[in-house]
């Protein structure tokens, strides 16, 4: 292994003599095309930085164009399904005040009979559990809008990071 080094070493050495000595150019050209080759490799390192920043700024623009339309679009459903689940529960309260109204008499007094009072204990049941539903539906859709929203200012977070 060592034979093979110390060969390749002295290969080398007669190599970097041999071109020293047929060089096509003069020591003072060589330098010059070496200067000129340095400093275009230090523009290209540059104009490589430029892009590289560029295509950070877009970057980053895009995620926080994404970031806001997600959570545009999250804040939008959100309010739809609570705007939905109120409707609902309104028009389920409206029904049972209806029924309600349509076992009583003009004066308020009941004309039912004791089926009617079981009815309506289950009509307010009724209503009770779909209250409770809508409230926990509300709830549900604020807890995605804040989690999505969250996740929107990660992203944001992440772009301006990179």
């Amino acid at each position: 292994m060592a034979g093979r080094l110390g060969t390749f070493i002295i290969g080398g050495i007669v190599g970097a003599a041999a071109a020293l000595l047929y060089a096509p150019r003069t020591g003072e050209e060589t330098r010059a095309y070496v200067a000129d080759k340095a400093n275009e490799a230090w523009g290209n390192a540059q104009n490589y930085s430029n892009d590289a920043s560029n295509f950070g700024q877009q970057f980053y623009g895009g995620a926080v164009a994404k970031g806001q339309e997600m959570y545009q679009n999250a804040a939008g459903v959100a309010q739809q399904a609570y705007t939905r689940a109120t409707e609902t529960a309104q028009g389920v309260f409206n029904n049972a005040q209806n029924i309600a109204q349509g076992v009583t008499g003009n004066d308020g007094s009941f004309v039912a009979s004791t089926q009617n009072d079981e009815l309506r204990e289950k009509i307010e049941a009724a209503r009770q559990r779909i209250a409770a539903q809508v409230a926990a539906n509300a709830e549900a859709a604020q807890a995605a809008a804040q989690q999505i929203e969250v996740e929107a200012e990660a992203v944001v977070d992440k772009a301006k990071e990179a």
